[in-house]
């Protein structure tokens, strides 16, 4: 009897769970995002799924969803039919709705919500919803404008931007992989930063490697749009390149310093098919002087070979790449020639810093709280960036949450305070140490330089302990046991033998 009663209830629930009902399955949108009077389609899937398991027999009865509909209430950004209908759905069928919309001309940016209604109107108690989300962003549209459009080598072109769209943010340019053979030239990426109407960029271009003639330069952009999506397009700018008469590359194989007298030395390499006769360079601006000469020397180039020669060179040039204009002179097929060229040169930068400390209270004494300020001061020629300074040392731990405090930027010839609240170590023997201060920064270049400066500092003994007060509190309980003993004692016999 137990048994039947299960075998019972069993197949109740079977039967319970033989119909799902109306489902909403899926949704999907045309695109991701959609700009100010654009058009695009809403997709939502529709089903009437089937369980009805084969030991209770199949479903019994007609469970077919008659006259299903879809209603929704669109925001007013967003113009799209507000009801369409679907009608009937066998049992186990599917079936989608395909609604097409238009986004108004005046939408700001935005992720705006489509509700949907789902029902049927027979079946009263099948109805769903859903909500939709539209993503509505201004796109930012650009135009790129070289100048000028003309590669002969090595070339800076002043890249215009005009973005006839959304204001685009964090954009970065490289130039993508091309038969054009132009390439950027000294790095791999420019960031262009924010873009809003129009913005101009300084771009250094190779063409060496690229064949006389037009070439569509491919752009390879990536940006944030206004809602913080990230996109990735390219873009094709149309230019002309026409190679220099003379055809050679230099390689700068040293550092050079600016506002420092630094060798440089410099090779040129021969990348054309004639012999060149006593091939010699003169930089014809300021910001590069020869200390010891007023020309590099290279005597005979052939063909393929590269030739280098050192000097001293005193450069005022901002860290960095820099195009120094320079004249060439040689001997091609017993005929002198002579062009100006521009001679890729790397600065490096002078960037150094200077350190000060003073202590509060003076002197440091060993088990006791200080506060050191720390003065850091910039005493290279150009700005220096995201300046943080660390302290380190074996006499002393930090009371501050961390050891490292930020600075900032500082201009040459600025400089900035920061504190520190240590406590000496009480075990510290009175003597001289040593406090490692670690700077850390980006100077003008873009590279990052650490600088560790050794300070000397020195730990005094704690002066001897101060007892007087206690002194004075023995000789106060000294009193009052006197008092307590001639005055109180002797009143107290007093009373005894009266």
């Amino acid at each position: 009897m137990r048994n039947l009663m299960f075998g019972i209830l069993f197949l109740l629930l079977l039967s319970g769970t033989g119909f799902a009902g109306l489902t909403i399955t899926d949704y999907s949108v045309s695109q991701e995002a959609y700009s100010p009077g654009s058009q695009g389609t809403v997709t939502i899937y529709i089903s009437n799924p089937s369980s009805c398991p084969t030991l209770a027999g199949g479903c019994p009865g007609d469970h077919r969803l008659t006259e299903v509909g879809v209603s929704l209430t669109p925001p007013p950004q967003i113009a799209i039919s507000e009801r369409q209908d679907v009608g009937d759905i066998e049992l186990g069928g599917s079936t989608f709705v395909t609604l097409p919309f238009t986004i108004s001309e005046e939408a700001d940016s935005g992720v705006y919500s489509l509700k949907f209604r789902v029902f049927s109107y027979a079946q009263t108690s099948q109805t769903r919803y859903l909500t939709i989300p539209i993503t509505v962003a201004n796109i930012p549209q650009f135009v790129f404008t070289p100048s000028p459009n003309v590669l002969t080598g090595v070339n800076t072109v002043n890249m215009t931007i005009a973005n006839e769209g959304g204001i685009a943010r964090n954009l970065e340019i490289t130039v993508g992989e091309s038969e054009s053979g132009v390439a950027l030239f000294g790095t791999n990426q420019i960031y262009v930063g924010t873009v809003e109407n129009q913005k101009a960029v300084g771009m250094m271009l190779d063409a060496r490697d690229a064949e006389d003639g037009p070439v569509n330069v491919p752009l390879a952009v990536t940006y944030d749009d206004e809602l913080g999506v990230v996109h990735e397009e390219t873009h094709y700018v149309r230019m002309t390149v026409k190679k220099e008469k003379l055809d050679v590359v230099f390689d700068q194989m040293s550092d050079v310093v600016t506002r420092q007298e630094s060798p440089l030395v410099l090779g040129i390499k021969n990348n054309g098919d004639e012999y060149l006769k006593d091939v010699k360079l003169e930089f014809t601006d300021d910001s590069m002087k020869l200390s010891d000469g007023t020309e590099f020397d290279y005597g005979d180039i052939a063909p393929g070979e590269e030739i280098t020669v050192s000097g001293t060179v005193f450069a005022t040039l901002s860290p960095g790449l820099n195009l120094v204009p320079a004249r060439i002179t040689w001997i091609e097929n017993d005929v002198h020639n002579d062009e100006m060229v521009n001679v890729p040169i790397t600065i490096t930068s002078d960037a150094d810093v200077g350190v000060y400390i003073e202590t509060k209270p003076a002197p440091l004494m060993a088990g006791q709280e200080h506060t050191l300020s720390v003065l850091i001061s910039n005493l290279g020629s150009y700005q220096i960036d995201n300046v943080d300074v660390e302290l380190e040392s074996d006499v002393f731990d930090s009371l501050d949450i961390t050891n490292k405090q930020y600075i900032g930027s500082l201009q040459n010839d600025d400089f900035s305070t920061v504190q520190f609240k240590v406590m000496i170590d009480p075990m510290t023997a009175p003597g001289d140490y040593t406090m490692r201060v670690k700077v850390t920064y980006r100077d003008q270049s873009g590279e990052w330089e650490t600088r560790y400066i050794n300070q000397p500092i020195t730990v005094h003994s704690a002066p001897a302990g101060d007892y007087s007060m206690f002194i004075y509190a023995v000789l106060g309980v000294i009193v009052i046991i006197a008092v307590w003993f001639f005055f109180f004692r002797k009143k107290k016999k007093k009373h005894e033998g009266g």
